[in-house]
């Protein structure tokens, strides 16, 4: 493989990989990642180095995928039907004076936002027949924005020997399906919510374990984990507790299709595999962006708001595999805001079609040219 340099110090960062899009046909793509420094009011501004792509899944903590959640995902998927924006960081309060509870989120122009309710650690107190009582929110000066602490998470005690898990998000906070003292008593409430949709002392216990389906949807702004629903549909995986003409949010939202766990029953599945390559947070995921747009951000800064433009420069990449036409024309795969680090990753696609797998044994030529 051949690679050009960069009109900057940074030299690209590339991989070709064989993959299919959304129609399931067979296309070779060129992965390009580039690194940019933040500007506060202004255009980014090249990194000296880009990151590499990542190549598998990295996790928070200690990196164990039983016990911990994505902090990145990889980079290296051949196609994307949607942008994916992600920001991986912590939300601050104003001037660094604790609060109980802030507002904070992300918007590009132009495309969309969202907004989370950032509360302090709370914890529950049993009431028999009754709601729990919430005690006050503790006040904090940061948190980190991570769906450990969205809700969710699993309960093991309503059900002797049969974990119960909240299959939106396995690793959250606050999800209880009994009202019993040993699993209402002290259970932790999520830190991140939905300003629209808050977690009430009477929705905290579902009460049977189909109910988590009307709980509140997990909020976050970075990667939503391959497995949980409704993500893990495009796999084809359904969630337990999940029967046929059971109405989801999802369903409502248009994020899976009607009757959708009728149709895996009856093993047809629409062809939407592509969108299991789209692990942005709800709402986050847009038509593919141009790369010039302006991006806002609240509260995710120890200034408060931030505000910058996307670079506005689209690389150019040739792939030669020994067929007619080289030029491929580049999209928008994902921008990755990683707010501590004060930068600003994007990953671009270029693809072409080939004749498919069983014509990589064949190809003599793969050259690749970015600037």
């Amino acid at each position: 493989m051949v690679a050009s340099a960069a009109p900057s110090k940074a030299k690209p960062v590339c991989l070709p990989v064989p993959g299919q899009d959304e129609d399931g046909a067979p296309i070779y793509s060129v992965l390009v990642k580039r690194s940019y420094d933040i500007v506060p009011g202004q255009a980014l501004r090249r990194a000296e180095a880009d990151r590499p792509l990542a190549l598998i899944d990295a996790y928070y903590d200690s990196g164990d995928a039983e016990t911990s959640t994505v902090k990145q995902e990889s980079d290296v998927v051949p196609y994307k039907r949607l942008t994916d924006v992600v920001f991986i960081g912590k939300a601050y309060a104003p001037d660094g004076n604790p609060v109980q509870s802030l507002d904070a989120g992300l918007q590009i122009d132009g495309a969309g936002r969202k907004l989370l309710r950032i509360i302090g650690d709370r914890k529950c107190a049993h009431r028999v027949g009754m709601a729990p009582v919430v005690s006050e929110p503790r006040p904090f000066t940061q948190m980190p924005i991570r769906y450990d602490l969205a809700y969710g998470g699993k309960d093991v005690h309503s059900i002797p020997g049969l974990p119960v898990y909240y299959p939106r998000n396995f690793r959250g906070k606050g999800f209880a399906v009994k009202n019993l003292r040993g699993v209402v008593q002290n259970l932790a409430l999520p830190n991140i919510e939905d300003p629209q949709d808050l977690l009430t002392p009477e929705r905290i216990v579902v009460e049977e374990p189909e109910g988590w389906r009307l709980q509140p949807l997990p909020q976050g702004l970075g990667w939503y984990q391959k497995f949980w629903y409704p993500r893990s549909f495009y796999s084809g995986v359904l969630p337990p507790y999940l029967a046929p003409g059971a109405l989801t949010k999802e369903e409502h939202l248009g994020l899976v299709p009607k009757d959708h766990v009728a149709l895996y029953l009856r093993k047809k599945l629409p062809s939407l595999f592509s969108r299991f390559h789209n692990g942005a947070s709800l709402g986050l995921a847009f038509p593919y962006l141009r790369g010039d747009e302006t991006v806002r951000l609240k509260a995710l800064t120890p200034d408060g708001l931030l505000h910058f433009m996307l670079p506005g420069e689209t690389p150019s990449i040739e792939l030669d595999i020994g067929l007619p036409g080289v030029e491929l024309d580049a999209v928008l795969h994902s921008v990755c805001i990683r707010g501590d680090d004060n930068q600003v990753d994007l990953i671009w696609r270029g693809s072409r079609g080939y004749p498919g797998i069983e014509w990589l044994p064949e190809m003599k030529t793969l050259k690749v040219h970015v600037t």
